[in-house]
């Protein structure tokens, strides 16, 4: 299985991850890749359908400093349906729990708000 990605800090604005800084939002994946994402304050369904076909076991979701990243109505349900987990929190909590299910072993896909 590929190593999943480190995140090794999430300033307001900006991650490092794997030694690299990104100054947007991002898509970290258990396979490996990590995306930058458009900056938008909500996550759509068609954007978890998308996640859903790498075959996740879990998804978080860091909404920000702030939690201003609102997730559309019925994601939770449309994951849950497909056997993923989704773990809402802010974006700080997000990257802790994003570690916790990589060493775990799981299958991870975060999608980390970098601003409020």
């Amino acid at each position: 299985m590929p190593k999943a990605p480190r995140i090794e800090s999430a300033l307001f604005g900006s991650f490092i991850i794997d030694g690299r800084k990104y100054e947007s939002d991002v898509v970290v994946s258990w396979n490996g890749e990590v995306k930058d994402r458009p900056k938008s304050h909500e996550f759509t369904n068609a954007e978890l359908n998308s996640i859903l076909m790498s075959d996740p076991e879990v998804v978080i979701i860091g909404t920000g400093h702030s939690g201003v990243l609102k997730v559309a109505h019925g994601a939770e349900v449309t994951a849950r349906l497909g056997g993923v987990e989704m773990v809402v929190k802010s974006t700080p909590q997000a990257v802790q729990e994003y570690h916790k299910f990589a060493r775990l072993g799981k299958r991870v896909v975060a999608v980390l708000h970098s601003t409020c």
